[in-house]
């Protein structure tokens, strides 16, 4: 993980599985830029990508020429008109949520990764995860939860 969040117009890749392994089960990475230094609604937590961003990216890695992770896939603004409005949360939002949870992490240190390193570290440092409920049904497991916790006080 990066100690410096990413700069305006960094290059970053953004890789992980979008439509699950719908296509297929191969880990896809995409390329773009850092276009803006604060997400939606001046959310400086994030920041702003034109690298495409899928269904199914969400939560992946987004990683710059150094094989650093500078962010994590979080967004994109979908609306008729409008594209490659892309956020990822900073990698200082990210190294403030695992010290908070005592989540342990590593710094890497590499200067300019070849681009079979890099190919390797995005495949041997990026995991598929399955989701099997919707979202509707997540958010009714919640209320059902937070029901429960009233009734018993726990």
């Amino acid at each position: 993980i990066s100690k410096k969040d990413a700069d305006l117009l960094e290059n970053v890749i953004i890789a992980g599985y979008p439509l699950g392994k719908k296509i297929s089960s191969e880990i896809k990475a995409t390329s773009g830029t850092v276009t803006a230094l604060a997400g939606y609604d001046n959310n400086y937590a994030e920041f702003q990508t034109d690298a495409a961003l899928n269904s199914g990216n969400s939560g992946g890695p987004i990683i710059n020429n150094n094989g650093e992770v500078v962010g994590v896939a979080v967004a994109k603004w979908q609306e008729e008109g409008v594209e490659s409005f892309n956020f990822g949360i900073k990698s200082s939002t990210l190294i403030t949520f695992l010290n908070s949870t005592n989540i342990n992490y590593s710094e890497i240190v590499n200067k300019n990764l070849k681009k079979n390193d890099l190919i390797e570290l995005i495949k041997s440092a990026t995991v598929y995860l399955e989701c099997r409920m919707t979202g509707k049904e997540i958010k009714s497991l919640m209320k059902r939860d937070q029901n429960l916790k009233a009734l018993y006080k726990f």
